[in-house]
């Protein structure tokens, strides 16, 4: 059979043919095989069974997961009020976002602002706030030197501080959307979506972006200070943090 290939690239073009037959056989027989798995399972009691009690799990797992994560303060944007609480916060939550923030700054509102709905939708990641007027140990020792900062802790360790909004855009018109996503690269939060395309319209430097432009992320300022290693401080029991 001639398909086009000329006489002398016949024998080509018979290959072709059989790889695209060939091709086309394999698929038809893999949604053959899918459908009869299908067919099996819809006329196997057993199996559906078994199939409803793995989701029927699932949704328990996932359940009581979410029940631990509120009896540790995850879903509610709270103000912790002491070095102790941080702590214990700290080492309760694998992933915590904590807000610095001073009552006279107004960018800490919008910090303020995204937290709240960040909290709602991402269980996963609890969001604290902490007065630094009011918590002079923590801002020496975390190394808090500019406000707004947001402290990324996971694992009981510092992994990262964003300072300001320059990771940001250099705005403090910045969404909750990009928010979560910077965030996301610092592994303290699940983020399904692509990046904003607002990140790349932003103004200032953005440590996140030059990174990238490296060819790998690492934001700027990665400290990882264990938090065990303050636990320490003082000699009253409040600072007991065990």
């Amino acid at each position: 059979m001639d398909i086009g290939f000329g006489d002398k690239n016949q024998i080509i073009g018979n290959m072709v043919n059989k790889v695209m037959l060939e091709g086309a056989e394999q698929q038809e027989a893999q949604i053959d095989a899918d459908m009869a798995k299908y067919d099996e399972l819809m006329n196997d009691e057993d199996a559906l069974e078994r199939l409803r009690q793995k989701r029927k799990e699932k949704l328990i797992q996932d359940q009581k997961k979410r029940l631990d994560w509120q009896a540790q303060g995850h879903g509610r944007y709270m103000e912790l009020s002491d070095t102790k609480e941080f702590f214990h916060a700290a080492k309760t939550s694998q992933r915590m976002v904590v807000h610095f923030y001073r009552p006279t700054t107004r960018y800490c509102e919008n910090v303020d602002a995204h937290f709240e709905k960040l909290c709602k939708k991402h269980m996963e990641t609890r969001f604290v706030k902490i007065d630094a007027e009011k918590s002079e140990y923590l801002v020496d020792k975390l190394g808090i030197v500019m406000i707004p900062t947001m402290l990324l802790v996971k694992d009981g360790k510092v992994v990262h501080h964003i300072r300001g909004f320059d990771e940001l855009g250099g705005t403090d018109e910045f969404s909750t959307q990009l928010l979560a996503w910077v965030l996301s690269q610092h592994s303290v939060l699940t983020y399904d979506g692509d990046m904003p395309e607002e990140y790349f319209k932003g103004k200032g430097v953005n440590s996140v972006h030059v990174a990238m432009l490296n060819g790998k992320y690492g934001g700027a300022d990665n400290i990882r200070e264990g938090i065990n290693s303050y636990k320490d401080y003082g000699d009253s029991d409040e600072d007991d943090y065990s």
